[in-house]
């Protein structure tokens, strides 16, 4: 499946700081020059097709480091390459008409920024059980997101889906979480309760 032709081609802006010159370092007010690169991203097929994955940058930890200019190297991200350990992974993603994501979790807090077409978000209503790879929560909520909103998944189990005929980009920025982790509700204190960790989980 080749690139959506309705939608632009994604441009990465990068801004960086160029070195002093060593005629400037004495001069405490001196302020170094900035570069300024364009190019043109290519996004690539994930999921036989459905979604087309355009990456922008990454970071392995937060704080992030600035230092030098030219072109940005990206790190490798490992598993699903939505999550990169200990740090930051930012990238559009395109998701085709009339598909249906898939229910998971990830370690992690995302940020997503629709910026054209509807997106669904799906998410189960109440708590449930996974047998053979698939939640008993019955039909998920869907919560439509429309462009200029921000989608803030906190370590949610979520599918992202498109309902409508028409494309819909998203801009993700995933930012590395600590373990995810509920409180057990029941007769002690609040002060009290146990928690339980989430692992990463992707159902059928």
């Amino acid at each position: 499946m080749t690139t959506p032709t309705h939608l632009p081609a994604p441009r990465r802006i990068v801004a960086s700081n160029l070195p002093l010159v060593q005629s400037n370092k004495a001069r405490s007010n001196s302020e170094p020059g900035v570069e300024v690169l364009v190019d043109t991203l290519t996004p690539d097929p994930i999921l036989g097709g459905a979604l087309m994955r355009a990456r922008v940058a990454s970071s392995k930890k937060v704080p992030t480091n600035n230092d030098g200019h030219g072109n940005i190297e990206l790190d490798e991200v490992p598993g699903m390459g939505i999550v990169l350990p200990g740090g930051l992974n930012a990238y559009y993603l395109d998701i085709s008409p009339y598909s249906e994501g898939v229910m998971h979790r990830t370690t992690s807090t995302d940020y997503l920024v629709v910026l054209q077409g509807t997106l669904s978000l799906l998410t189960p209503p109440k708590p449930f059980d996974v047998i053979d790879g698939q939640g008993t929560y019955g039909d998920p909520v869907e919560t439509l997101c429309k462009p200029g909103d921000v989608v803030l998944q906190r370590g949610i189990i979520h599918a992202l889906s498109n309902r409508t005929s028409e494309w819909v980009r998203v801009m993700a920025m995933v930012v590395a979480s600590e373990a995810n982790r509920v409180p057990i509700v029941g007769s002690e204190p609040l002060d009290q309760l146990e928690t339980v960790a989430l692992d990463d989980v992707w159902l059928q």
